[in-house]
């Protein structure tokens, strides 16, 4: 008789599927319970660039960047970066997004390079303000007492932080799914191996 090999293969990737279901990870967030921030508080500086240095808690390749911003003038120009001696270094990815005019919600930077974020590192993340833009370009504090207040530029070199007992803007990272967990894969090649043993086996029926 036939053993129903191909049902036998499906089944198996599926409790494979199962048990290494893919999940996407949070590598640093400060805001609060429901996306939270303080929406009354905000920065707006009259420099080129203005930025947010902070430490991840966890790693993985870069899903997307959340934070609060409020701007009348748009794009607005995010970028980031590596920590280089305490400012900003490498530029691992940038973003030109359209940020509301409407105080109080939350725009998202959908990574399309994915960069790989360590954890427990420092990294930056870097707004250029044009013209128009300075004075008017608004970022919300987060609730949860992450201080470090905010820091100015005219040339991405030399760098002065503003208010450092006052919170920091609010930002979120997230990774994208992970991968299986080594155990599924273990279970799957397990499996392919016993299957592939019955196979060379002759039956008689």
């Amino acid at each position: 008789m036939k053993l129903p090999y191909g049902r036998a293969i499906v089944g198996l990737c599926l409790s494979w599927m199962l048990s290494g279901e893919l999940h996407a990870g949070v590598i640093y967030s400060n805001l609060g319970a429901g996306d939270s921030f303080i929406i009354n508080r905000e920065y707006d500086v009259n420099s080129n660039f203005m930025a947010t240095p902070f430490v991840t808690t966890g790693g993985g390749n870069l899903a997307d960047i959340r934070t609060p911003m409020f701007s009348l003038n748009n794009p607005v120009t995010l970028g980031l970066y590596t920590d280089s001696g305490g400012i900003p270094g490498t530029l691992l990815e940038g973003w030109t997004a359209t940020v509301p005019g409407v105080p109080g919600i939350l725009t998202t930077l959908t990574s399309e390079q994915h960069p790989l974020l360590s954890a427990d590192t420092p990294y930056w993340l870097v707004i250029t303000v044009n013209q128009a833009q300075k004075l008017h370009l608004a970022w919300y504090q987060n609730s949860q007492g992450f201080l470090g207040g905010i820091f100015e530029s005219n040339d991405l070199n030399h760098w002065l932080q503003f208010v450092p007992d006052s919170p920091a803007p609010a930002i979120e990272l997230t990774s994208i799914a992970s991968v299986p967990e080594p155990s599924a894969l273990m279970l799957l090649g397990s499996g392919l191996l016993v299957l592939a043993v019955c196979g060379g086996k002759k039956t008689t029926g």
